[in-house]
């Protein structure tokens, strides 16, 4: 066998499996088809921990609940961002909030109060008093997902997994004598195990079309903080023809508005719903606006070919990052089902170090800067990103390939310009670390250019 393990798709799921796995004495490769990993997480790189009151599904509670209790430890563990942030749950109806408020203290869910729409208003000028009922949860928080993908690559990087990326599925087969053989564009793999972390069904490697329906898209505003009138919570409102808006503090000091909606939204839309929750406010102020899909398809572990070795996860939901613990320690029993492992006692559980420029005391940034000068050049004046953090973000292991991967890891062209300053600086760092051309740096996935041809062609003399 060439592999004990391989895991097929290195989205926030499979890096976490692979995060888990290394801490076995296992050999383990992951398959990925883009050029980096986590391309499955939300763009803005901030997502709502649920406390799980709103969720039917009585097993997807369970996994928030038993992910939550592991949460502290984890973002401890990774050293990445997870902040506790109260939140308000507006419901359309007063039955409605009952129905829920009844069903979370039902599950033992602590922390959470029914208020009128004036009791909220009083916590939370922002939560209108227009009689509606209204949830207060201290369960709920952000964390930023994307973070949390590249830390358990990293970590499981340095601890031996084979991370093949660029390399697309194309065959999926169990051998005759045991095991199962995966066939790429590039290679051909053997394995005991296959953990499928992809969307679609059993044995086939083609994925299921992505297909929008009704309530499936999500409008996503990212807002430059009016600290005058900070939003120091996370405000949910269920509206009565079936919209969903939330609005919560991200780790970068901005606002993120998303609405789930069954029809896309222009700028001064997507404006006017945010405004019916915190005011009116001067469109300078978004950053950025963006549509997206709101996944909804079950989460579970499909077991029907388990004892064959085949195991597949399917998580494509926007509630993915909540059940990450559960899931993957449910998924890590049955593939330790198949081996007598034992524990990787030179196990490196902290990744290498990193900094954040604006996050540093002026001391700090000094030492660096004498360290390193290109911490001292600053190349994304919007979000304050030196030219050594996008470095960093490219050498590191698994590190950034292209202006997708620069930005996901440092904030940059998340700011007011857009990359109007930065971009052509950004290309050609990657094209001096990567050692190729600019022509050939992608905007993130193959065939995405970012610059396509000069413009002109100077003879030499």
């Amino acid at each position: 066998m060439d592999y004990d393990v391989i895991i097929l798709g290195g989205g926030l799921v499979g890096c976490s499996m692979a995060y888990e796995l290394c801490k076995y004495n296992l050999n383990i490769g992951l398959i990925e088809k883009n050029f980096d990993i986590a391309e499955d997480v939300a763009l803005f790189n901030s997502s709502l921990i649920l406390d799980g009151k709103d969720i039917e599904e009585e097993e997807v509670f369970q996994l928030i609940r038993r992910s939550n209790l592991k949460l502290d430890a984890l973002s401890e563990e990774l050293d990445v961002f997870y902040e506790k942030v109260p939140s308000f749950t507006i419901y359309p109806s007063e039955r409605e909030a009952k129905r829920i408020y009844d069903r979370a203290v039902k599950r033992g869910i602590e922390g959470i109060s029914l208020l009128s729409g004036q009791e909220a208003s009083k916590m939370n000028h922002h939560v209108k008093d227009e009689g509606k009922r209204v949830i207060y949860s201290m369960n709920t928080g952000v964390i930023s997902p994307y973070d949390y993908a590249t830390a358990m690559a990293e970590i499981a990087y340095d601890n031996g997994v084979s991370f093949r990326l660029e390399e697309e599925v194309l065959d999926i087969h169990n051998q005759p004598r045991g095991g199962i053989k995966v066939t790429t564009n590039k290679n051909k793999y053997t394995a005991r195990v296959v953990i499928r972390t992809t969307f679609g069904d059993h044995y086939s490697i083609k994925e299921d079309e992505e297909v929008v329906g009704p309530k499936d898209i999500m409008e996503h505003m990212l807002i430059e903080k009016d600290f005058s009138q900070e939003i120091k919570h996370i405000i949910k409102e269920y509206k009565e023809n079936g919209e969903v808006i939330s609005l919560l503090p991200t780790s970068t000091n901005k606002l993120l508005a998303s609405l789930k909606t069954d029809a896309s939204k222009e700028f001064s839309q997507m404006k006017k719903e945010v405004e019916t929750v915190i005011g009116p406010f001067p469109a300078e102020r978004v950053d950025i606006l963006n549509e997206g899909r709101n996944w909804t398809e079950p989460i579970g572990i499909d077991k029907e070919y388990a004892e064959d070795g085949y195991i597949h996860i399917k998580a494509k939901n926007f509630a993915v990052d909540n059940v990450l613990s559960a899931l993957t320690e449910d998924a890590l029993a049955l593939v330790l089902s198949h081996f007598k492992a034992t524990a990787n006692n030179d196990f490196e559980s902290k990744r290498r170090k990193y900094y954040r420029f604006k996050e540093m005391e002026d001391g700090e940034r000094n030492d660096i800067i004498t360290i390193d000068p290109k911490y001292g050049k600053m190349i994304c004046l919007c979000s304050n990103v030196t030219e050594g953090e996008i470095v960093d973000s490219i050498r590191r292991p698994m590190g950034a390939r292209t202006v997708e991967g620069v930005r996901r890891r440092t904030g940059i062209v998340f700011g007011r310009c857009q990359g109007s300053y930065c971009l052509t600086k950004i290309i050609g760092i990657l094209a001096r670390e990567l050692h190729k051309s600019p022509l050939e740096i992608m905007n993130d996935k193959k065939d995405s250019q970012v610059i396509f041809a000069r413009i002109k062609e100077f003879d030499a003399r």
